[in-house]
């Protein structure tokens, strides 16, 4: 243990000695504790690096760190003085909830210290109650009640009133981090937005995304339950459940497990999700008038979607596939059965929404449902080999290209356009997927939340690319080989530039998780920051499906 704690101390000691801190006050904070609960954060002061030096020291000794399952250590490295006035009107300049990029500390009659990370894992700056997300700016301002309960957990002070505040020196300040565990030492680095997480360079890219891909695989797993039914997510600043259930998140969350149990040749992965696929068709599948039904709720009323009957094919279509277990086949072919049946129209277009009675509900609910629909299909009839399945898709794909469905640049028709190229080659299909990533990846490039639907779309199109390199066709559709290479070029660099961009913005790294409620059920999941840090299996899902993707393409390349 002495040994520990002296190798504690001599990486404190190394990371102090080699830090510059321009500030005349010499500042530290760390954050301590144990990942069953809310890491505990203390700030050191000094006039000079040996008097904060020995401060750090005796507060090390006294609380016995050594004991402690990490450490990490804020520098501040500069700082700038404002007015509170100016502070709130830098809040309300913010334009996502929770993307806030600034430390604070008053310096008054009291001195209060906060992190940007204790500021949003505390829920110390909350927009407006008006704030819907996604729809109209989130107006952030400090929440008295969070302010003060914090405070009384980290200061040991009850606040009365915060009108000191107003009155106090107000000073924004920026830092240097490091995360220590397992006397291992990780360099964080500022990402913008709030996102301060552990350096990820060119070199080491490929290295992270892999054990992002094993230890966010090992989180969704740890939402399936023993029954089989996943924990829904949660939000984690309040370690609150996120209430209701989704039949398709479910399956589709169940399809990202699969996938990643093929990634690593993971056979217990495997029979986990065996379990969820188990419970899906034993508590939100039915036998309603001769069809075999997915269903779902909506205000406690029943219905049945043409998405969540999609995705319990592509789960178990996937898990056919990669375990060779035939059982699962009987359930596929009533599950497509259906779809011909009863979600589609005498003019073979798609009917999204059934009620109770089997009855058009909703024709069109969401984009998603299309997508998923060809793209189950086809992956239903690569196991069943069923010429009908595939006239089917033929069928849906030549609607999508007529009405010019690449307009909803989604995800999902991309994954259907690259599988259907696997069947049929025509300039058309390639057209259609080419576009459906071309004309929106500008936005995509530059988008600065995390969004791995995204990422899954840039990948299959340049799958798409990849078929097109070794097709007639290409001559077709580009003019000169130098064209193709460029737009071949174009989509490889952008979903490069996405895999980098959705670690770094959405994935919940220990040096992160450890200032929410409890680090360690949603260390390495996979959160929407501006979402009040949601926290659901399909966020898990399609990250994990995009960086597994990603990887299994990008190493064949």
């Amino acid at each position: 243990m002495l040994v520990q704690t002296r190798n504690k101390l001599s990486i404190l000691k190394d990371i102090l000695d080699t830090t510059g801190m321009e500030t005349e006050r010499k500042t530290a904070i760390i954050t301590t504790g144990e990942n069953k609960e809310r890491g505990k954060t203390m700030e050191f002061y000094g006039k000079n690096i040996s008097q904060l030096w020995n401060n750090i020291v005796t507060a090390y000794q006294t609380n016995q760190w050594d004991k402690n399952s990490y450490l990490r250590v804020d520098l501040v490295t500069e700082e700038e003085k404002i007015d509170f006035d100016l502070l709130n009107q830098k809040l309300k300049k913010i334009k996502r909830n929770n993307y806030i990029d600034f430390n604070v500390r008053f310096d008054g009659i009291r001195k209060r210290s906060f992190l940007k990370e204790e500021l949003v894992g505390n829920a110390i700056i909350k927009p407006a109650k008006t704030h819907i997300v996604g729809k109209n700016h989130p107006n952030l301002q400090i929440d008295p009640q969070n302010f003060r309960g914090y405070v009384k957990r980290k200061y040991n002070r009850e606040e009365a009133g915060l009108s000191y505040l107003a009155r106090s020196n107000v000073y924004l300040f920026k830092t240097t981090a490091y995360y220590i565990e397992n006397n291992q030492v990780i360099k964080l680095e500022d990402y913008g937005n709030g996102n301060q997480v552990r350096r990820i360079t060119e070199e080491s890219l490929n290295e992270v995304t892999d054990s992002v891909i094993r230890e966010g695989s090992k989180y969704l797993k740890g939402q399936l339950t023993d029954t089989g039914q996943f924990i829904y997510g949660y939000y984690p600043c309040y370690d609150q459940l996120i209430k209701g259930y989704n039949s398709v998140r479910h399956f589709s969350s169940l399809y990202a497990l699969i996938e990643a149990a093929e990634y690593f040749s993971d056979h217990e992965l495997l029979l986990q999700a065996e379990k969820g696929l188990a419970w899906g068709i034993e508590n939100l599948t039915t036998n309603e008038q001769g069809y075999f039904l997915v269903k779902d709720f909506f205000n406690k009323e029943i219905e049945y979607k043409l998405g969540a009957q999609a995705t319990a094919i592509l789960a178990i279509a996937k898990y056919v596939q990669v375990s060779e277990d035939v059982f699962y086949k009987k359930y596929l072919k009533q599950l497509v059965d259906t779809i011909s049946r009863k979600f589609l129209s005498i003019d073979n277009q798609t009917i999204h929404v059934l009620d109770k009675q089997l009855t058009v509900k909703e024709h069109f609910r969401i984009i998603y449902y299309d997508g998923e629909a060809l793209f189950s299909l086809l992956r239903a009839y690569e196991i069943l080999n069923d010429p009908k399945i595939f006239s089917t898709c033929e069928i849906l794909m030549e609607h999508f290209v007529t009405e010019d469905y690449q307009k909803y640049h989604d995800h999902w028709l991309s994954y259907a356009t690259n599988e259907m190229l696997k069947y049929k080659q025509k300039i058309d299909y390639y057209r259609f997927g080419i576009k459906n990533a071309l004309e929106n990846i500008n936005f995509i490039e530059q988008r600065d939340t995390a969004y791995p639907t995204m990422l899954e779309l840039l990948v299959a199109a340049s799958k798409m690319m990849r078929k097109l390199e070794h097709s007639e066709l290409k001559n077709e559709l580009f003019n000169t080989q130098n064209d193709f290479i460029e737009v071949k070029e174009r989509i490889d660099t952008v979903m490069k530039k996405r895999v980098s961009h959705e670690i770094k913005t959405g994935v919940m790294f220990p040096e992160y998780a450890l200032f929410f409620k409890k680090p360690v059920r949603i260390s390495y999941g996979f959160f929407a920051r501006h979402d009040r840090f949601r926290m659901r299996i399909d966020d898990a899902e399609h990250f994990l499906s995009g960086l597994i993707n990603y990887q299994s393409h990008y190493k064949k390349e």
